[in-house]
């Protein structure tokens, strides 16, 4: 019976110790990323869009297929997206800011599930450690 306990008792110390490892190199990834965003380069919210579609001139090269290209920067704004013309073509500088906004939301995003699995992390080890009361329990 003592070795059976002792071979649990040493099998619960290894699980924590996992669950600690993990809780510390999940921080540490956590805190890695937030150094990146930490110091912003400026940026402009939403995507870029290039739309293709007719003139109407019948004598056009798009009425036979080759449609006209433009761009535009879909934006939302009281939770209504909103399209902005850019042009034919879309400046390297807005391009490079739009990039970075897009980047920063999904390294936010990383962050946030990283959050979310120290979290359920901590309720582990927690959870190995949680004792039921009972009436015979001192």
């Amino acid at each position: 019976m003592y070795i059976i306990y002792k071979h649990i008792s040493h099998k619960i110390a290894m699980d924590l110790s996992r669950l600690r490892q993990k809780i510390l190199l999940l921080d540490q990834k956590r805190l890695s990323l937030m150094k990146t965003l930490l110091r912003p380069l400026p940026m402009i919210s939403g995507s870029l869009y290039q739309m293709r579609r007719p003139c109407g001139n019948p004598r056009c090269k798009c009425a036979r297929g080759k449609l006209h290209s433009s761009w535009y920067l879909s934006t939302r704004k009281d939770k209504k997206t909103k399209l902005v013309y850019i042009g034919k073509i879309v400046p390297e500088r807005l391009s490079t800011r739009v990039r970075r906004y897009q980047s920063y939301q999904k390294t936010l995003a990383e962050i946030r599930k990283i959050d979310s699995e120290i979290s359920l992390t901590f309720n582990q080890l927690r959870d190995t450690k949680l004792k039921t009361f009972d009436k015979g329990y001192q």
